[in-house]
């Protein structure tokens, strides 16, 4: 029996976001940006549970959701929230971030708490994949890949569900 993938690497499939990583208890990049491309693979249900005109679904819905997501994280700083050495502050219009010796003053609409401990591309695209297989299960998908991209060649992916 074969399986199929779906495969959607769109040029929109994207996001702007500034970030920095943390590597040690030490060592931390500076806040810079990326231009993050991503890519999904949505394996189908079997051949028998496909459409009886040959094809699973109109890409359409994949698309759409996808575009929408990615759109929460364009033009906005993505922070660890279980970060260990990371304290927030929010008032009415803002949040106050302080790490190590750093204090960081944002806008509340331009920054989002991710609940991941670091926001490489490894978190980034794990928080996706769980979150788009959730979604696209209802449809009979088995697996979704994510593929995040921080520069051209560089970054990460994650398949969801993973098998124990």
């Amino acid at each position: 029996m074969s399986t199929t993938t779906l495969h959607l690497a769109k040029q929109n499939f994207k996001f702007s976001a500034a970030h920095f990583l943390i590597f040690d208890e030490t060592h931390a990049e500076r806040l810079h940006g990326h231009n993050y491309q991503v890519k999904v693979d949505i394996k189908t249900p079997s051949e028998e549970e496909l459409h009886s005109d040959g094809y699973f679904l109109d890409f359409n819905v994949f698309k759409k959701y996808i575009k929408a997501r990615l759109d929460q994280w364009d033009e906005i700083v993505l922070l660890p929230e279980n970060q260990k050495d990371m304290r927030f502050k929010k008032t009415a219009k803002s949040l106050e971030v302080t790490f190590r010796d750093r204090f960081y003053v944002f806008p509340l609409n331009e920054v989002t708490l991710l609940p991941v401990t670091n926001t490489s591309v490894e978190q980034l695209s794990r928080l996706l994949a769980e979150e788009f297989y959730a979604e696209f299960k209802q449809y009979g998908v088995q697996s979704v890949r994510v593929y995040v991209e921080e520069t051209r060649g560089q970054g990460a992916s994650t398949i969801a569900p993973t098998k124990a």
